[in-house]
């Protein structure tokens, strides 16, 4: 028979490993939550920065070079924040609001600039692309313009080239005709060159098109202060 001493003995140590287990889960838990709460202290301290960092970003401006030549571009203007950045481009997408609408009302305009040689310009394209998908059918519409639309076979189902048949070197854009149309939705394509030789790619709402003799013009006014 064991004594009561023994029996203690035996005791003693199982209340200690019980112990021990006790304090290393204790300490597990109180490890877990203090990381946990640290966690969540850089997220939160990380999400500020950002907010921050968000909030300053549409006043910064930065200088931008395409072709040969250089923008000081404010933020506020760029479509892409990835674009958001010093140096050398191969492409720059800006919104602008121009008064290309009725009575000079303010139209936005989305404008990508890009190298010259990138892309055929819109009078380039009339007699080398275009004349040949016409379809039969004339529109009118837009005072001084005449609007053509494509075959339907040329897989530009709903698509329409306004051009200005009595000049050398024509305004011209296409225009798409959306299945719900709304206004100030930019389905009019026109592609120019720059007095910098670069190339512009605008896309506009076919509204402007009632101001296409002032068009190109609106387009390097606005993008004259912005060239160094």
């Amino acid at each position: 028979m064991n004594s009561l001493s023994d029996t203690r003995r035996d005791i003693l140590p199982a209340r200690t490993a019980g112990s021990a287990l006790y304090t290393v889960i204790a300490v597990g838990l109180i490890v877990a939550m203090a990381g946990l709460g640290a966690a969540y202290g850089a997220r939160s301290w990380l999400d500020s920065m950002a907010a921050d960092a968000a909030a300053a970003e549409p006043s910064a401006s930065h200088i931008v070079t395409i072709g040969a030549q250089r923008y000081a571009i404010p933020a506020a203007l760029m479509a892409d924040p990835i674009q958001r950045r010093d140096g050398f481009a191969e492409r720059m997408d800006l919104t602008l609001a121009l008064p290309l609408g009725e009575n000079g009302k303010l139209s936005e305009v989305a404008i990508t600039i890009m190298p010259r040689g990138r892309m055929r310009t819109s009078a380039a394209l009339l007699d080398s692309v275009y004349l040949h998908q016409f379809a039969a059918t004339q529109l009118s519409g837009v005072p001084g313009l005449v609007g053509k639309p494509l075959e339907l076979d040329a897989g530009t189902s709903g698509e329409t080239v306004w051009y200005d048949p009595l000049t050398a070197n024509p305004f011209v854009a296409k225009c798409m005709t959306p299945v719900a149309m709304t206004i100030g939705d930019r389905t009019c394509l026109r592609v120019l060159t720059l007095s910098d030789r670069n190339t512009a790619i605008v896309a506009f709402d076919p509204a402007a098109l009632d101001n296409w003799r002032s068009f190109d013009s609106r387009i390097e006014e606005a993008l004259t202060p912005l060239r160094k």
